[in-house]
């Protein structure tokens, strides 16, 4: 398989404390893969790194054929869900999908329009295309925030938190759009997420941080990481269980 991402010994922390340690890992082409570990461990703040918002303390991430992240931000060679949606409240969802296709194509305005409405029919969002945000559920702003990072035709999604705050229907329809985008369309998705539920049906590969050892203590298919796992750490997080012992 054809590698997409490919991380390598990469420390990231804040104010020269390191959060995550020599972090490891590659994403094949058309993958759903999972970021996973318990709050506080790093998981949003990889992303950060992943997508180039921040820079690390040491090692690498490389975007392959587009290089490192910064690279490929201008125009953007990826899509990114932020955990809000991060919609302009004072505009459309079609106004919000096309912003991007304004601003780093030279396409005509009708042409903006017809693959702005395109994403909105992919992410079965067309009736409501001149509704405001606010005028929708957070499902659908989910939704919108999706068609939007996909409004330049990539190929790779970075998605952060998508099903939180959601309802239980309304998240596993949400999974099934991740499954579509995957499997009928071939892009890929890097998830970060807690909600079993969702990682057990999409994702393919994931690793699990954790905070106390700042790094990775397992990767793989995370089927398998619930049942075989033989680190109690994993078992914990597969099983919904503490760790605490003290009462």
């Amino acid at each position: 398989m054809t590698k997409v991402l490919t991380v390598r010994d990469l420390t990231i922390g804040w104010g020269g404390e390191p959060l995550l340690e020599e972090i490891a890992f590659d994403v094949e082409r058309g993958e759903v893969f999972a970021i996973l570990g318990g709050s506080g461990c790093g998981k949003s703040t990889l992303l950060r790194h992943l997508i180039g918002l921040a820079r690390p303390m040491a090692g690498s991430v490389h975007l392959h054929g587009l290089g490192s992240p910064q690279q490929a931000l201008e125009p953007p060679q990826f899509g990114v869900l932020f955990q809000s949606s991060a919609l302009f409240g004072s505009m459309t969802l079609l106004q919000n999908i096309a912003l991007p296709l304004s601003k780093w194509t030279d396409l005509p305005r009708e042409a903006v329009e017809v693959v702005a409405l395109a994403r909105l029919q992919l992410v079965g969002l067309l009736p409501f295309a001149h509704h405001l945000p606010a005028e929708v559920s957070g499902g659908m702003k989910k939704r919108a925030g999706i068609a939007r990072a996909l409004a330049l035709d990539s190929s790779l999604l970075f998605l952060d938190e998508p099903s939180a705050g959601l309802d239980p229907i309304t998240a596993s329809e949400l999974d099934d759009l991740i499954l579509t985008l995957s499997r009928n369309l071939g892009v890929t998705i890097v998830l970060v997420t807690h909600e079993l539920a969702s990682i057990l049906r999409v994702a393919d590969q994931c690793i699990v941080l954790d905070r106390a050892a700042r790094g990775i203590i397992a990767r793989g298919d995370p089927r398998d990481l619930r049942d075989r796992s033989p680190d109690p750490r994993v078992h914990a997080f597969f099983h919904r269980q503490s760790q605490r012992h003290d009462r």
